[in-house]
């Protein structure tokens, strides 16, 4: 299992830097919590609308010291990060230590919580 779910953590980071909606909206469970390195938080729905409109754009990650663990319906990811991204008109990069936590519901696996803290 630890490897579909991260195959599908890989796919989620393709699907925003291609701004993929259609993969994004199947990927993510509708319930989603995503806490971003400023302390704000999204829903799914706000989520995608910043997507959407043009608020943020991921434009790459490089991900490492990735560890994961299942336990029954849970799959928890965390590792360090660097994220480039481009908001508020600026390109910006963000170091940062995050956990990305997943529930598989009906036999099929949803991201469904995100945090991210960036390194001082």
């Amino acid at each position: 299992m630890a490897s579909d779910v991260l195959e599908l953590e890989d796919r989620r980071w393709e699907a925003l830097i291609a701004n993929d909606l259609d993969a994004i909206e199947e990927l993510f469970h509708p319930q989603l919590t995503y806490t971003h390195s400023n302390a704000m938080v999204d829903t799914k729905e706000s989520y995608i609308s910043n997507l959407v409109n043009g608020v943020v754009r991921y434009l790459a990650v490089d991900r490492e010291d990735v560890q994961f663990t299942e336990i029954g319906d849970t799959a928890v990811i965390t590792g360090a990060a660097e994220f480039t991204v481009e908001a508020g008109g600026r390109q910006i990069s963000i170091n940062s230590r995050f956990s990305s936590v997943w529930v598989r519901e009906g036999g099929r696996w949803q991201f469904f919580v995100w945090h991210n803290t960036p390194f001082p």
